[in-house]
């Protein structure tokens, strides 16, 4: 009985365990791909979980938040006759490519991805290989240098991205940066040259719109100045004019109701030329002997300028 009872016990304690081999527990940054006799089931959010035991379930758990990078092109270190990156242009040239991709799982896609983990990065490089292959002999050697780096990123990520989408692989590509663009060894130093040049000419012509736009804004800025100072003065001009007629029209009438027409213009001619020596004083215009003319007078034989009305 006490054998049995011990059996019983160890049996229960060995069921025990068993079950316990169904919890689970999946990280904050992690997805839970279950296989239940080998057949995929929806996925485990983050948590712990009760599966059934060891034998029947299967918890396969994958990072969703983990970018991983993959360098293509860097080849063979080891095998100095592998090329390396080498891809051919669009005019038949040769180009040495190195490519870093940053990728991801897609964590509405982990059921996708589950299937393809192992070999993963092995179809993701072949997917990008024959990308970059078709993007190098899209274009000829001389603007694939000059701007190859600068729009990798924007034009290789959206045609790798399809491709996956197409495959089911459930992988999200992030960036891709190109490590090394340039000719072969070979030549390399006649492209670095033209290179040199192009780059030069950039400058001059970067430079040559720059002076261009500072003498456009400096040339604006001078013919607006001109066209206030001339507006203003055409103001000053108007308002002056329009003084000197309504004082003119005011001694018109002054003179034409004046008892004594020749006593009146006398007057008048006594304060503009006072007011002319002034003006003179102010400048000095006047000589030593000029304040004798004030002095000596003038006979003025003054003509009336109408009848009298």
């Amino acid at each position: 009985m006490i054998l049995r009872a011990w059996l019983c016990t160890l049996f229960g304690l060995a069921v025990l365990g068993w079950a316990a081999t169904g919890i689970t527990l999946v990280a904050p940054f992690e997805r839970g791909v279950v296989r239940r006799f080998g057949k995929m089931l929806e996925p485990l959010p983050p948590g712990p979980h009760w599966l059934l035991p060891w034998g029947i379930d299967r918890v396969d758990k994958v990072a969703v938040d983990r970018v991983r990078t993959l360098s293509i092109g860097t080849g063979n270190e080891e095998d100095a006759s592998t090329p390396r990156g080498q891809l051919v242009t669009g005019d038949h040239n040769l180009v040495q490519v190195e490519v870093a991709v940053q990728w991801r799982v897609d964590p509405s896609r982990v059921l996708d991805f589950a299937p393809v983990a192992d070999r993963a990065e092995t179809i993701l490089a072949q997917v990008i290989e024959g990308a970059l292959g078709e993007w190098a002999g899209e274009r000829s050697i001389d603007p694939l240098l000059l701007e190859g780096k600068v729009r990798l990123a924007s034009e290789l990520v959206p045609r790798v991205q399809q491709r996956l989408d197409m495959l089911g692989m459930g992988i999200l590509i992030t960036d891709a940066r190109a490590g090394a663009l340039a000719p072969p060894d070979e030549v390399k130093g006649a492209f670095d040259l033209v290179a040199r040049s192009e780059a030069g000419r950039q400058t001059l012509v970067t430079r040559a719109r720059q002076e261009a736009e500072t003498r456009n804004r400096a040339a604006q800025a001078e013919a607006y100045r001109v066209t206030q100072e001339a507006q203003t003065r055409a103001d000053n001009l108007g308002r002056l004019a329009a003084e000197d007629a309504a004082r003119f029209l005011s001694r018109l009438a002054n003179y034409r109701a004046a008892a004594n027409p020749q006593a009146f213009l006398l007057q008048v001619w006594e304060e503009e030329r006072g007011r002319v020596f002034s003006k003179l004083r102010e400048n000095n215009g006047l000589g030593l002997l000029d304040h004798h003319l004030s002095e000596k007078g003038l006979d003025l034989q003054l003509a009336p300028l109408g009848p009298k009305r």
